[in-house]
């Protein structure tokens, strides 16, 4: 069960944090890379759209931008 005060961000929020785009996002989500909850309606067998909805934890995205490699000053 998740904590009342954790702020959840959408894959468009944390797509836009990241500088990264949905599909990454999704992808990620998917593999276990970034930690991410999904709720709302299971897939029914057949049909070619995920089910649910996924959120992204705001902690997990800011934990990935502290241990993100930064772009070397030029």
């Amino acid at each position: 069960m998740l904590p009342a005060a954790q702020k959840l961000l959408t894959v468009a929020e944390t797509a836009k944090l990241l500088r990264v785009s949905k599909p990454t996002v999704y992808r990620w989500a998917a593999s276990g890379y970034l930690p991410s909850i999904q709720y709302g309606q299971p897939r029914v067998e057949g049909e070619t759209r995920r089910g649910g909805a996924i959120r992204i934890p705001e902690a997990a995205v800011l934990a990935y931008l502290d241990f993100a490699p930064t772009e070397a000053a030029s």
